[in-house]
């Protein structure tokens, strides 16, 4: 019995390269959610209580705590090498690799370790052996070693961008070429395992060349990566901006937080203690790190963020979810962080009635009943329920949960506002991972004044896929009605079929929902070129060439330490199907992608985009992107709304442009606010106008009371303010700002951002 479970527990580290663990997915009754007590009285004291106080091994992605506490059971047990398995383990995954390398290679030689039966037998229906284990994490640590080495601490914006090539390819070869190796030898052993025929193949290009022992029919041809539009390479001048933010995962915010007219990033972080960081647009092409400024020095986590202005005062505040992916370990408060005007935020959870205890990653803002200010919903994960939360008007919210019809037990990983039928009230589309996903219908008003929801994601269609992540809600072919984008996701499964020419899992295919007009969707994904197995995370929309047609990008953020696969982008052509722009943009970082922002920093009328790279483990981390967008010479036009009756972003207002592109008249739609449940654009109308030469009418439709704003002939590639009362738009004066880059952002950049910064 004794030696079943050191087997058991063994293999239970291996396990861990599905990171999350059978609990995290099981549905709990309400007696068996892990909650901490504690005596602090103000926020963020109630959040450092809390996670000070969690076990050390509860939360898998906690290295910093889980390694010494191994290494403290390995020194009590200095003969049994289960415990020199476990430390070897969380040595590769804290990111001292090396250390990890060392320790495994030992037990690789150890003989009496090798031959033992009780390590040599493979758990019911499992592939490998605990000795199996211990080659594939030495395969994997010396992958990772050589990433880290070359992509990490000698960074290019070719670094880990599939296929890798020129730039990418790595100085430091021995880690690569030892990757190589180790790979052959497991595939010799298990020719079946196409993921180490994909991470060999990831090997051989950081490698720069192929092996003469490598056989032919193992390499992937690279045709098999499409690459079906020429949208122009989009340099990664991160680094050269200082917002590279060398680290885990993390939710981005972006937007006007001292409203100065420049687009600044707030970034969040997955770890229990990973500081938020503040970049402020200095309007002069350069960044600078604001965090201890804005008085945001321990404020922690935000795997995703949210930007809103809550209490209708002009200035940008925003949410930090907590507890996403984390669960027993997740119950944490969520923060409500309200800008100050005058540069620096606090938080005001307590105040503003929004002290919760859930694991939650998702949180959604919109003006529900139509009276002029934000409403929240909270999309709560492990089966806890998900709450409404009614703005007061006064800076704080109460619970309507039950009395809207939104109250319900789910695992809910995205949420989104649109106006699905087009009546002006805000409508709610849940991704409710491992259940059917939930179309909320606003009903309008009851007779008490409140409104109400309606759950029509059956009727409508839109109930898939039944793993599923991020979402919105966006206009993708123009006809005037909201189509929906949702994203699939499957922890513990990955997959490298595609690129290996095998058959895929239709189940892991993204659900692009067409509206059809009459209350009901039809699924084009099949249609539109999407039907990819897609383990997104992170994702967004913009107009990456100014033609009028939303396009996306995909972050592939599977925290398995063997998720190395390149995130992807999708250009819309016209409407009828999306082609595969990774490879010619650039875009194929194959580190873990999360959030993702569309955005004009540089206001010359074209959208760059910014996206979190970094996983969950502590030596999983990496660059941020800063996409610089080429310019493709069509027009534009971007405009800040500002509410007077309504909410003072104009979240929720309906935009319809009409202009001639080409001698061909065109209507464009949109609704405002931030994008995709796990990716942030800035408030605003950011429009491309392909070749039109003004934009012949804009129309507003304000959700309060449904005022409409008509403006006629209006000059295009100019910024423009909205605002509610206004009878004309007033031109902004935004100078284009030229970014203080090197050239062609090729230099390499030494970074201490890894190890050494634990």
């Amino acid at each position: 019995m004794k030696k079943k479970l050191i087997v058991l527990s063994i293999w239970g580290i291996v396990v861990l390269l599905s990171l999350v663990a059978y609990a995290v997915f099981h549905r709990l009754n309400d007696n068996d959610s892990y909650k901490i007590a504690y005596t602090a009285t103000t926020m963020p004291e109630i959040y450092y209580e809390i996670i000070d106080k969690l076990p050390p091994t509860l939360l898998y992605s906690r290295n910093d705590v889980t390694l010494p506490y191994f290494q403290k059971l390995w020194k009590q047990n200095p003969d049994n090498p289960y415990w020199k398995f476990k430390v070897a383990v969380e040595h590769i995954f804290y990111g001292t690799t090396e250390e990890g390398i060392k320790l495994l290679e030992e037990l690789e030689k150890d003989q009496q370790f090798t031959t033992n039966p009780l390590y040599l037998q493979k758990p019911d229906g499992e592939q490998w052996s605990v000795v199996d284990s211990v080659r594939q994490f030495l395969a994997l640590g010396y992958l990772r070693l050589a990433e880290q080495t070359n992509c990490i601490l000698n960074h290019n914006d070719e670094s880990c961008v599939y296929p890798i090539s020129g730039g990418g390819v790595h100085i430091n070869k021995d880690p690569a070429r030892e990757a190589i190796r180790r790979y052959l030898q497991l595939i010799q052993l298990y020719p079946d395992d196409h993921l180490c025929v994909w991470l060999l193949n990831i090997a051989l290009q950081a490698y720069g060349s192929v092996p003469s022992e490598v056989p032919a029919h193992l390499v992937i041809a690279p045709e098999r990566f499409p690459n079906e539009y020429n949208i122009g390479r989009f340099d990664d001048i991160a680094v050269d901006l200082g917002i590279e933010n060398t680290t885990d995962a993390g939710g981005l915010a972006v937007d006007d937080f001292d409203n100065d007219g420049y687009i600044d990033i707030i970034n969040g972080s997955v770890r229990l203690k990973g500081q938020i960081r503040y970049f402020h647009n200095n309007g002069d092409g350069t960044f600078s790190d604001w965090t201890d400024r804005a008085g945001l020095q321990g404020a922690f986590e935000g795997l995703n963020l949210v930007q809103l202005d809550y209490n209708n005062d002009g200035w940008m505040d925003f949410i930090v979810p907590r507890g996403g992916w984390k669960a027993k370990a997740g119950f944490l408060p969520s923060s409500l962080y309200r800008n100050n005007g005058d540069g620096t935020f606090t938080d005001v959870t307590i105040e503003a009635g929004l002290l919760q205890f859930a694991p939650t990653q998702t949180a959604e803002a919109a003006d529900i009943d139509l009276d002029g200010d934000l409403d929240l919903f909270f999309g709560n994960e492990y089966y806890t329920y998900s709450r409404m939360y009614l703005n007061n008007g006064d800076g704080t919210f109460t619970d309507v949960s039950k009395q809207v019809g939104i109250y319900f037990k789910g695992y809910v990983k995205g949420a989104s506002f649109g106006d699905y039928n087009n009546d002006g009230y805000p409508d709610l589309y849940i991704s409710d991972f491992g259940n059917e996903n939930r179309l909320y219908r606003n009903n309008g008003p009851d007779g008490n004044g409140l409104v109400t929801f309606t759950d029509v994601a059956e009727e409508a269609g839109v109930t898939e896929p039944i793993k599923s992540f991020p979402c919105w809600f966006f206009d993708y072919n123009n006809d005037g009605f909201q189509d929906i984008y949702v994203s699939a996701y499957k922890p513990g499964l990955i997959s490298a079929r595609e690129f290996l020419g095998l058959p895929m899992d239709t189940t892991m295919f993204p659900c692009l929902y067409r509206n059809n007009g009459d209350g009901t969707f039809t699924n084009m994904t099949l249609q539109t070129n999407i039907a990819y197995e897609s383990f997104t995370m992170g994702c967004n929309y913009g107009d990456l060439d100014n033609d009028g047609w939303l396009d996306f990008y995909q972050s592939i953020g599977a925290p398995d330490y063997r998720a190395i696969f390149p995130n992807r982008m999708y250009r819309n052509n016209q409407g009828k199907y999306f082609q595969d722009c990774t490879v010619s943009g650039g875009f194929g970082q194959l580190q873990k992608g999360h959030a993702v922002s569309f955005c004009d920093f540089d206001y010359d009328g074209d959208q760059d985009v910014y996206t979190d790279y970094g996983g969950f483990f502590y030596g999983d981390v990496f660059q941020n992107a800063f996409y610089l967008n080429p310019g493709h010479g069509n027009n534009w036009i971007n405009i800040r709304f500002e509410g007077t009756e309504n909410n003072r972003f104009g979240v929720g207002c309906r935009i319809k442009l009409t202009f001639t592109d080409n001698g061909q008249r065109r209507h464009t739609y949109f609704v405002i606010g931030k994008g995709a449940s796990f990716g942030s654009n800035p408030i605003r109308l950011q429009a491309g106008l392909g070749k039109a030469t003004v934009v012949e009418e804009i129309e507003v439709i304000w959700p309060k009371g449904q005022k409409k704003q008509v403006f006629r002939n209006v000059p295009v590639n100019r910024v423009y303010w909205c605002r509610e009362d206004a009878a004309e738009l007033r031109p902004v004066d935004m100078k284009p700002i030229t970014f203080r880059i090197h050239p062609h952002g090729k230099q390499h950049h030494a970074h201490a951002g890894h190890k050494h910064s634990h």
